[in-house]
């Protein structure tokens, strides 16, 4: 999954979306057949893309597509598999399996001490993840702080992202750097622990040490971390990126600007070139908010 490391993914429902993604420069496509929410109210529920956009996507670009599954789904996965996906997403916003007969992997997490001494939060995950293990194709996951990106990393995530609360296109890109922020914040935090500490918060986390051991002396995670939610502005990804994050999932609200495949170019290069301000004044300027600004008539 090191390949995809600064680099644009591009969430799309359609070929024509994935075309215009990989002219652009994306390295990488999630096809959806729709978003989540006209999903839930069109079929009840929020289920793994059609194999059929999936097929169609694949024949239409020759970068990576990533297949999206829901949380647990060994079978959804393993039709992915089979249709030759580069890479298979869980996806929290798809209606989650969490039977005790399916191969999965549980995910059991609390964590009360927040950045610097403060109270912090609590979160708790008790979903059902697949066990990667069996499985030839990487696999990419959600976390919403370091203990469940921990967790998700232990059960064979080859790749972490934030984790999405909402639909992408109506997602609030400021949880995505509430997140990301807040899992570089732990990762420091681990970092300035002595050997005791760690063992405890390998208790905390559930992990094994070693990988407790490697994320404190490396602070990083050992596998590539891209912010996702809500992003489709170039200026956002450039922050994110400036913070650590190893590239950015592009949300397909980027489709609703008026020149979509500027705007994701715009992304790519943002990504790229966050250290240089000068370029970013320029994308700035040339998208001018929702999207680039009309030419005036008369």
């Amino acid at each position: 999954m090191n390949k995809f490391r600064g680099k644009a993914i591009v969430v799309v429902i359609n070929p024509a979306q994935a075309r215009i993604a990989e002219d652009a420069g994306a390295a990488g496509v999630i096809p959806v057949d729709s978003i989540t929410e006209v999903m839930v109210t069109n079929e009840g529920a929020a289920r793994s893309t059609d194999l059929n956009t999936i097929n169609n996507v694949m024949d239409r670009v020759v970068i990576p597509v990533i297949g999206r599954v829901r949380v647990g789904h060994v079978m959804e996965a393993k039709a992915m598999e089979f249709a030759k996906v580069t890479c298979i997403e869980e996806n929290e916003l798809l209606n989650p399996i969490t039977t005790k007969y399916n191969q999965a992997f549980p995910l059991k997490f609390r964590f009360k001490d927040g950045p610097n001494g403060t109270d912090g939060y609590e979160h708790t995950v008790d979903k059902a993840c697949i066990d990667k293990q069996p499985f030839k194709v990487p696999f990419l996951c959600g976390a919403a702080d370091l203990g469940e990106a921990l967790q998700q990393i232990r059960s064979g995530a080859s790749m972490i992202r934030t984790k999405i609360t909402t639909s992408e296109d109506t997602h609030d890109v400021s949880k995505t750097f509430e997140i990301v922020r807040r899992i570089f914040d732990e990762i420091e935090q681990l970092s300035l622990e002595d050997e005791v500490g760690l063992y405890s918060r390998q208790a905390t986390y559930n992990v094994d040490f070693e990988l407790i051991q490697m994320v404190a002396q490396e602070k990083r995670l050992p596998v590539p971390f891209f912010a996702a939610g809500g992003i489709f502005m170039p200026i956002d990804a450039a922050m994110l990126m400036s913070l650590g994050c190893n590239g950015i999932i592009v949300c397909s609200r980027a489709f609703k600007t008026l020149d979509p495949e500027s705007r994701i170019s715009d992304i790519v290069s943002a990504i790229k070139h966050y250290r240089e301000p000068a370029r970013l004044a320029r994308m700035i300027e040339r998208t001018g908010g929702y999207g680039p600004k009309p030419k005036p008539t008369g």
